[in-house]
């Protein structure tokens, strides 16, 4: 196997998607807090109804900003790993025109030899 077709990631882009999953996890059980919560106010009497606006409010205080920072998180990890593809792609490709130069340049002096030898040969 040719090591071009290794594929890793960056231990900052795992730490990242990491720290996003994490997030994640804590935003669901946010979410879930804060429904066990409703209900048990529910159950004591409150109407949901009547106080929509309260019940929306505190939904979205205690969950949407740690779903916010688990996609930007996984945002900027998946970022960085594009570019890290991007610039590998630019050193592989020239790289690989400079093998090709290489290559040209050799061939260009195998056949300037080779007219100079028929040349002498001709003498």
């Amino acid at each position: 196997m040719k090591k071009g077709n290794i594929k890793s990631k960056n231990p900052v882009v795992l730490v990242l998607y990491g720290v996003s999953i994490l997030l994640g996890i804590y935003t669901i059980f946010t979410m879930y807090s804060s429904y066990t919560y409703i209900s048990s106010l529910v159950a004591q009497g409150l109407v949901i109804t009547d106080e929509l606006q309260s019940v929306i409010t505190y939904f979205g205080t205690a969950s949407i900003p740690y779903l916010f920072y688990s996609i930007a998180t996984w945002a900027i990890g998946y970022i960085i790993n594009k570019l890290n593809y991007i610039s590998y792609e630019i050193k592989k490709t020239e790289h690989e025109d400079l093998e090709e130069e290489i290559i040209i340049e050799d061939t260009i002096d195998v056949v300037n030899d080779e007219i100079e030898v028929a040349d002498e040969v001709k003498k």
